[in-house]
C-alpha cells in the first residue's frame, strides 16, 4: 500500500482532487470531515469543545463552527488547546483508514495542516494542490463573505509556495475539471505500472 497525502492551502481545489480520486474508486480519507463529524452533537469531541467555546455554542446545541474559526484564527492559545483535541483524534482515524485498507494499491487522504502539524512523515508521497493566489483569495472570499477573515486565514497557515517546494507532485486546479481528471488518469496509470527489473 502507497500512502499519499493530499494537502494545499485553504481554498486551493484539495476536495475537488479527492472526489476526483473517489470517483475513481480509491480509498479516501479527508480531515476535514472527520473534524466536521467530532464537532457535530453526538461525535467525540462535542461535548468537550463545547465548554471551551460557549461562545459557538447555537440554542439547540450545536456548535457554530464558523463562530469557533473566527476565533481561532485570532486566538492563539484556543487554537493550540482545540488542536490538542483534535488532532490526536483524527491521526487515530487516519491510522483506522491506513488498516482498513491495507490491501489496497494506492490510498490518498486530505490532510491540510500536513506539514504544519509533522504528519508528512506518516505518507510515501505528498501532492500539493495549487492555484495562482489571486485566485486562491477570490475564491475564499466567496466562501468566507469577509476579506478580513479569510487574509487572517491564510497567515495562519503555511505560506503556498513552501508547501510546493516540499510536495512530490503539485497539481493546479485552475484547469478544468476534464483536465485535471485526465492528467491525474495519466499520473494514476504510470504509478500501477509494474517497476522492470534489470538483468
Amino acid at each position: 500500500m502507497r500512502k499519499i497525502a493530499l494537502t494545499g492551502g485553504p481554498a486551493t481545489g484539495k476536495s475537488t482532487l479527492l472526489a476526483i480520486l473517489k470517483e475513481f474508486g480509491y480509498p479516501v480519507f479527508s480531515a476535514d470531515e472527520e473534524v466536521r463529524r467530532f464537532l457535530a452533537p453526538g461525535g467525540e469531541a462535542h461535548e468537550k469543545v463545547k465548554p471551551l467555546c460557549p461562545w459557538a455554542v447555537r440554542p439547540d446545541g450545536s456548535l457554530d463552527r464558523r463562530r469557533i474559526l473566527e476565533r481561532l484564527v485570532r486566538d492563539e492559545e484556543l487554537r493550540r488547546t482545540l488542536e490538542a483535541l483534535l488532532h490526536p483524534l483524527v491521526r487515530e482515524k487516519l491510522q483506522a483508514f491506513f488498516e482498513k485498507n491495507a490491501q489496497a494499491e494506492l490510498v490518498f487522504a486530505e490532510i491540510p495542516l500536513l506539514f504544519e502539524v509533522g504528519w508528512e512523515g506518516l505518507f510515501d508521497e505528498v501532492w500539493v494542490v495549487a492555484c495562482g493566489e489571486a485566485l486562491q483569495k477570490e475564491r475564499l472570499r466567496a466562501r468566507l463573505s469577509d476579506p478580513a477573515l479569510a487574509e487572517r486565514l491564510l497567515r495562519s497557515q503555511w505560506p503556498l509556495s513552501e508547501k510546493i517546494k516540499r510536495a512530490h507532485r503539485v497539481f493546479s486546479s485552475e484547469k478544468p475539471p476534464d483536465e485535471l481528471r485526465r492528467e491525474l488518469q495519466e499520473v494514476l496509470s504510470r504509478m500501477r505500472e509494474p517497476v522492470s527489473e534489470s538483468p
